[in-house]
């Protein structure tokens, strides 16, 4: 919440040092009122689980989310993904940030236009390089083209690019030198945001290191970009199909699976803030409830992957299910909301490690007692503070 405090005043006052200093007061007072309403807060959630399932369902439906595995014999060094759909403003500044690279590594651009109804695949088809494969399909969003993607590709390894977004001078380079050398199976590179509009950036500050204890891996960020990936990570698995927030596969299963990433300091990825996509505009749709639907994807394919049902797993889902879950669903009716938090509850339940103890923090240790106790009201003012 501090963070999120700071950044909304920083982006009205444009001044670090107050945005700070009126972070920091409004976040003691939001603490202070917490500290006195959690203890009125001892209810328990009266809805059963069928009933918020029911609930949940006529919000936004399950859907089959398993997508096949169709992997090729790699005979390149790196495959270069890119979804586009309707990109025709931004496909050539991402298309001309990878073929300008100064590299001898051989890799493709697999540009996959996904349905677009206007000129992004004639723009493609423009260009008479070596590297790019153009991919026709009938729109399948963004998990049903990266998919696809990774079905045709031949690399060695993955990379996954927005068609809005473009990689930094020298990124492939660095990135496959450090991959190759320590042997790993991600790399995560820095990266800068922007708006078009405003022409601000802002950088990422990762510690550079080899990072081999599974901890430290997942405290990286989840975004699929900005990353190469040995492919032999997506040889069963693929990213969950016509849902939002596919790229929870990211924390949940691929640093999971990983045993080595390697950060490197150099800028390699510039992202574009999109004021209309789905990260600025998730809670105001329905689709907001993919959340928890893919967040039970997740666990089945962990459970298929062997991956252990351990504290970390409890810890990742557990946080999912907090903050995130809530700050995503904050808008929809309080039916739901509640009947999200009810269907968490018993996620929780059923892969809570035995004695279990947890953050010792206060809060955490709140949203703790909150799924064990089915207190909605403590869940929802605790994982609005967090």
């Amino acid at each position: 919440m501090k963070q999120r405090m700071y950044n909304t005043f920083f982006r009205i006052l444009k001044n670090k040092t107050l945005a700070k200093t009126l972070s920091n007061i409004g976040h003691t007072m939001l603490v202070c009122y917490y500290m006195i309403a959690r203890l009125f807060l001892k209810k328990k959630s009266e809805l059963t689980y069928d009933d918020a399932c029911k609930i949940m369902q006529n919000c936004s439906k399950k859907t089959n989310m398993e997508a096949d595995c169709i992997n090729k014999k790699p005979n390149k060094d790196l495959s270069i993904i890119v979804p586009a759909y309707n990109a025709e403003k931004t496909i050539r500044e991402c298309i001309d940030s990878v073929i300008k690279q100064i590299t001898d590594i051989e890799y493709e651009l697999l540009i996959i236009n996904d349905g677009s109804k206007d000129k992004t695949g004639q723009l493609v088809l423009e260009y008479t390089d070596e590297h790019i494969v153009l991919i026709e399909q009938e729109n399948r969003g963004f998990s049903g083209a990266r998919n696809r993607g990774i079905d045709e590709s031949t690399g060695r390894y993955i990379m996954f690019l927005d068609s809005d977004d473009m990689l930094a001078d020298g990124c492939i380079d660095r990135m496959m030198k450090s991959i190759i050398k320590e042997d790993a199976d991600i790399v995560q590179g820095n990266y800068y945001s922007f708006v078009d509009k405003n022409g601000n950036y802002s950088y990422s500050q990762l510690k550079a290191g080899v990072y081999t204890e599974e901890e430290d891996i997942i405290a990286n960020p989840g975004y699929p970009w900005a990353k190469i990936y040995k492919r032999e990570l997506f040889d069963n698995l693929r990213f969950p199909l016509d849902v939002w927030f596919e790229d929870t596969i990211v924390c949940m299963l691929l640093f999971r699976m990983c045993r080595k990433l390697v950060v490197i300091d150099d800028v390699v990825y510039a992202w574009r803030i999109n004021p209309n996509g789905i990260t600025q505009n998730a809670r105001k749709s329905r689709k907001c409830i993919d959340h928890y639907w893919v967040m039970e994807y997740v666990l089945e394919r962990a459970e298929k992957i062997g991956l252990p049902n351990d504290e970390l797993q409890y810890n990742l889902v557990k946080s999912h299910m907090s903050t995130l879950l809530y700050r995503r669903i904050s808008l929809m009716s309080e039916d739901v909301i509640e009947s999200a938090f009810v269907m968490a509850c018993d996620m929780l339940d059923k892969i809570r490690p035995q004695n279990y103890e947890g953050n010792q923090r206060k809060i955490e240790r709140d949203i703790e007692t909150a799924f064990k106790t089915r207190n909605y009201k403590l869940w929802k003012l605790a994982s609005f503070i967090v």
